[in-house]
């Protein structure tokens, strides 16, 4: 499965839930050298949110291999207001 940014999807916990961005995560990083450790790679998402985006504290971030889990269909592209 595909996981988008800006995009709203069927969570089973959650319910609706905003995708706001995937990220890889490095558990340190050389800028020299330009490698890292990753830490893999992770979902930021909100379970609330208005036509501006996510609400103050009403967001998360877990491993991508867990939201995939828990995400059913995608219902559809968020347009901000």
């Amino acid at each position: 499965m595909r996981i988008e940014s800006d995009t709203i999807y069927q969570h089973d916990e959650c319910g609706e839930i905003l995708v706001l961005g995937v990220h890889r995560r490095y558990d340190s990083y050389d800028t020299e050298e330009k490698m890292g450790v990753e830490n893999g790679m992770y979902v930021r998402y909100a379970y609330e949110w208005d036509g501006y985006g996510a609400m103050p504290g009403a967001t998360a971030v877990d491993p991508i291999e867990e939201v995939t889990a828990a995400v059913g269909k995608r219902i559809r592209r968020f347009d901000r207001d």
